[in-house]
């Protein structure tokens, strides 16, 4: 088996990404009502909102939308509010009725607005709350950061951190708790302190930690040298943080660096009480749909000064070696009957093939797998590419990248898996000179992907090793010979995975993780 595969696997990690403004309801029934038209119409999972688009939230129901960028807000029930604009420098939204809850990404350049009746809402910060009651006044909530807030008649002042106010039709009211963060703001802003996420420092990660190992239902650790000759101590645990969601969260300590990963998972149901059901149809299904699969995930890598973040939507199951696509077919997959890697796709759909169907017609084995609507990568904060799906709506491309042309990766040209992608990526480069190249060290489990923007500004850099515990590099000759599946997991818990990212944004530094096998194969992750 490649590194490749072995490494993407143990990490949940995929393609570089493009940003987009998508909503999605996580209770009740949530509906949009396009620029231009006269009839509203349900929200679905991943749904792409344009400027001009208006939301609103039925009783009891709750939605996000998110930015794309690290931003994003939480609506909840009867809610109401219209996306003004969405660009790069400028986001606004006009909210009308009901209370949510924002999360906006520091960017230098970018303005974040939002308006009611009464107030205008300039954030200066990350974490706010407004509330507008059926007359229009406006109660706002400064959880973190800093956020200016203006009424209708010009007056402005700026908001602290712990500090709350009052907009009517008559103008701003009296800042309150000035000294310290109210009671209610300090605990909703240390309740969302409580899971490991982005932003965090060292302490708090740690503090999140260990209070969601104590819900692992797997949780392994060890102390190994890494490929450069450092001390690292590895935690990793999983949990079941919701009825239909895991996560996964990886620490790394070393004496001079903290290095952390998660990653949160979510189905199209609830997970039954053993997960590993569930996380084992991860890598797809073989002759039927799969029962359990992803409709959202959000996984992120800091260092805790810089970050990695990469968020899809939209879910949804494809039998890929047969809808039409070359590039998306599966030729082998394992079998836990006969403790094999079977065969399942040869030659081209409808040509080579090993199923009969009613017809009398052939086709290729049926292996179906998560696709995603939308992807989203970031590095601090800086979009690195992607794909949005949804028949030729505006995507936002960064500076030096191409918006719908095909990339290069590995000498195999990718664009879309299915009709009505728009992909903008980074340029691979697979034939170059080390470093800045994508290519494997010979004869040892070294493998580098490193890819550019056309202006050669925007890049990132991955470099891929399986390690033994004194930071030995493995050589292929160390996995030859095996043709079990249990084979492989015996072979593999001698091992280790350890990546390091580098990136244009990171300004010479990098994000350095180790990752002990032993969870992902308990789990089912690898199988």
């Amino acid at each position: 088996m490649r590194l490749t595969t072995i490494f993407i696997v143990a990490v949940l990690c995929s393609s570089p990404a493009t940003a987009a403004v998508t909503l999605s309801q996580s209770g009740g029934k949530v509906y949009f009502l396009r620029a231009g038209s006269t009839v509203w119409a349900q929200v679905s999972a991943g749904h792409l909102l344009l400027p001009g688009d208006r939301v609103r939230a039925d009783a009891g129901a709750k939605a996000t939308v998110d930015f794309g960028d690290g931003s994003r807000i939480d609506i909840g029930s009867n809610a109401s509010f219209t996306l003004q604009a969405a660009k790069p420098e400028e986001t606004t939204v006009q909210f009308s009725i009901g209370r949510l809850r924002a999360w906006v990404a520091k960017r230098v350049g970018q303005r974040f607005t939002v308006r009611t009746p009464t107030a205008v809402c300039s954030v200066r910060g990350t974490e706010f709350a407004v509330e507008v009651n059926p007359a229009g006044n406006t109660r706002v909530e400064m959880f973190e950061g800093l956020l200016a807030v203006a009424d209708n008649r010009g007056n402005e002042l700026l908001l602290k951190e712990g500090q709350q106010l009052d907009v009517s039709g008559r103008g701003l009211g009296t800042v309150e708790g000035a000294g310290a963060a109210p009671s209610g703001a300090d605990a909703r802003r240390e309740a969302a302190k409580r899971e490991v996420g982005l932003d965090m420092s060292k302490e708090e990660v740690q503090a999140a930690a260990a209070l969601e190992q104590k819900n692992a239902i797997y949780q392994q650790g060890k102390a190994i040298v890494d490929v450069n000759g450092n001390r690292v101590r590895i935690e990793e645990y999983i949990v079941r943080s919701r009825p239909d969601e895991f996560k996964l969260v990886v620490l790394n300590s070393r004496v001079d660096r903290f290095d952390y990963f998660y990653y949160r998972g979510t189905f199209n149901k609830a997970l039954p009480d053993d997960i590993s059901v569930a996380l084992r149809q991860l890598p797809g299904c073989v002759g039927s749909a799969c029962d359990y699969f992803l409709t959202d995930y959000d996984t992120g890598r800091s260092n805790t000064q810089d970050t990695m973040r990469e968020v899809s939507s939209g879910g949804h199951l494809v039998d890929v070696n047969n809808n039409g696509v070359a590039g998306d077919r599966v030729e082998a997959a394992y079998d836990s009957a006969t403790d094999q890697f079977l065969s399942v796709a040869v030659g081209a759909p409808g040509t080579d093939t090993t199923v009969a169907t009613g017809d009398g017609t052939l086709r290729n084995t049926p292996f179906y797998q998560t696709l995603f609507n939308t992807n989203i990568l970031t590095f601090n904060n800086v979009q690195h590419g992607g794909w949005t799906l949804g028949g030729g709506a505006p995507v936002w491309t960064p500076p030096g990248l191409t918006a719908a042309a095909a990339y290069s990766k590995n000498n195999t040209t990718h664009l879309t898996s299915f009709a009505g992608i728009t992909a903008t990526t980074l340029k691979y480069e697979p034939v170059c000179g080390p470093p800045n190249c994508t290519y494997t060290e010979a004869g040892v489990m070294h493998e580098v992907f490193y890819s550019e923007s056309a202006d050669g500004r925007t890049w990132e850099k991955y470099d891929n090793y399986i390690i033994s515990d004194e930071g030995k590099v493995a050589k292929w000759t160390d996995f030859s010979n095996i043709t079990t599946g249990t084979q492989y997991k015996q072979t593999l818990l001698n091992w280790n995975y350890q990546t390091i990212v580098t990136a244009s944004e990171f300004q010479g530094r990098k994000i350095d993780l180790a990752v002990e096998p032993r969870i992902f194969i308990q789990s089912g992750l690898i199988q």
